[in-house]
């Protein structure tokens, strides 16, 4: 099934949760609408009394602000902490390099690593397999593969296992050399996880790096990853940076989300000393920890899921922010709002037991993420329907809990602020900038977590929740290859 026609089903299929979208965006725009033009125009709005919804709202109110002010912190972290992360990673590679008897740089590169530490006792060189899980791939998977091949860690392994596949797939993935091995896995269960499971049953490699089939990994992607191992890391997380950010109005949203939340959070852990949360492509695990934890489980958020397992045992994961991985963006709301669900189920379903430990305080605030998300959406139910009934009979019919409207311009300037301090941080000034004017409208956008919610309750399993992919452009792809060719 090709894109065009795939997108034209999954709009078809989502259609309802787009309207509850659309109609979540109207509701925030007359609540903030009416209480604008009563503030510019001086109107004293009349309130019913006798009804107090005050003490019930407050809670809410208290998280949502609870949130607000954690964010705020998190970026503050970003940008004191990331050049420490940098060039802590910076080291751990330059130090290995250093170590090289090759006077070129050419052999520098093809010997990177042949050697031991004395320090963790582990070997450079040794076998990285690299797991690919897909599912109707065709139009990304031989890229996928051929940029794997350009690593400049050259002992590796492509596991592509195309996973009940009714496309061509498996037929794109064989590609001429001896060290990618595509297999046509069939089987009655779906889902990433028994994908990956296979995979590593035919793996060799000391290192395990999962990637997800859309990906494009920067050259020096496991080069540059592998010395962190040093340290007695279990895992390392890359970075992700959008390949499709220009695709359309919704990847460039989206491409923000990515900037603002996953660079940010990840150094933010780092920096605090904190193990950083696997992201689910892009990242690398030691074989033997892995098996010591029980492998992968076919869990809606499998990432985060062994990310909890390896920290409870002590585990420690580290952040690779000089190690690329370039990702794609859902380009259409019904794709993206599937993702999002799925992801939201999965962190919902983990709510029935204790995943992360109780000294884990930023992993445990993060991961109940969902109940200030619960609370935003109810906060703006009840504030957007006091403001329609307002409009429509001139009155307030209860008193709730809210902040003022100067105090709420301070909170959105301030979080605004931020945003484009850490967008010119991650891209430079002029970059930076021109990212930062997207900013107001992502704000606004982002109002589809209450939707992704709701869809959460209707998901089961992972049928159905397939990410579609293809949506890079050529030029796109020809500026990140510009970019890699400069590495």
């Amino acid at each position: 099934m090709n894109n065009s026609i795939a997108v034209k089903i999954g709009m078809k299929q989502e259609k309802r949760w787009m309207v509850l979208f659309y109609f979540m965006v109207t509701l925030w725009v007359v609540s903030v609408g009416s209480t604008l033009a009563q503030w510019i125009y001086g109107i004293s709005p009349l309130v019913d009394t006798n009804i107090s919804l005050f003490y019930i709202t407050l809670p809410l109110l208290s998280i949502y602000l609870f949130y607000f002010f954690v964010t705020i912190f998190i970026f503050c972290v970003y940008l004191i902490g990331y050049n420490k992360v940098k060039n802590y990673q910076l080291r751990k590679i330059t130090k290995a390099r250093e170590q090289l008897k090759s006077p070129t740089h050419n052999e520098k590169i093809l010997q990177s690593f042949h050697l031991t530490t004395s320090k963790s006792n582990h070997t450079f060189d040794d076998l990285c397999s690299i797991i690919i899980p897909s599912r109707n791939e065709e139009n990304v998977i031989g890229n996928t593969v051929r940029h794997c091949l350009l690593q400049t860690y050259q002992n590796i392994e492509i596991i592509i296992i195309c996973h009940n596949c009714d496309d061509r797939t498996f037929y794109e993935a064989q590609v001429n050399d001896i060290r990618v091995k595509a297999v046509d896995f069939r089987t009655k269960e779906s889902g990433k996880g028994v994908a990956l499971n296979e995979g590593l049953k035919r793996a060799n490699g000391k290192y395990i790096l999962v990637l997800d089939s859309d990906a494009m990994l920067s050259r020096d992607f496991i080069e540059t990853a592998i010395p962190l191992f040093d340290d007695n890391y279990a895992a390392v997380q890359g970075r992700y940076v959008p390949s499709n950010r220009d695709y359309n109005f919704v990847t460039r949203l989206l491409a923000l989300e990515g900037d603002l939340w996953s660079t940010s959070y990840m150094t933010a852990r780092s920096f605090l000393g904190q193990g950083v949360f696997l992201g689910g492509t892009g990242y690398i695990v030691r074989a033997d920890v892995l098996s010591e934890v029980g492998d992968f489980t076919n869990h809606l958020v499998d990432d985060f899921e062994l990310s909890c397992r390896l920290l409870k045992k002590k585990h420690k994961i580290a952040f690779a922010p000089l190690s690329i991985d370039y990702d794609e963006k859902p380009p259409t709301f019904d794709i993206m709002i599937r993702q999002r669900a799925r992801w939201a189920k999965g962190f919902i379903s983990l709510l029935k037991r204790r995943v992360l430990r109780p000294t884990d305080i930023l992993g445990n605030i993060y991961w109940l993420g969902t109940v200030a998300t619960m609370s935003s959406f109810l906060i703006l139910l009840i504030a957007a329907y006091n403001a329609v009934y307002d409009v429509l009979f001139g009155y307030y019919p209860y008193i709730y809990a809210f902040v003022p409207l100067q105090t709420w311009f301070l909170l959105i300037g301030s979080i605004m602020s931020m945003q484009c301090l850490v967008l010119v941080k991650q891209y430079g000034l002029k970059k930076g900038l021109k990212y930062s004017r997207d900013l107001p409208a992502y704000n606004l956008f982002s109002i589809y977590a209450f939707a992704a919610l709701l869809k959460a309750f209707f998901v089961r399993s992972w049928q159905n929740t397939k990410t579609s992919h293809g949506f890079v452009t050529d030029k796109e792809r020809e500026r990140i290859e510009k970019v890699e060719n400069r590495v």
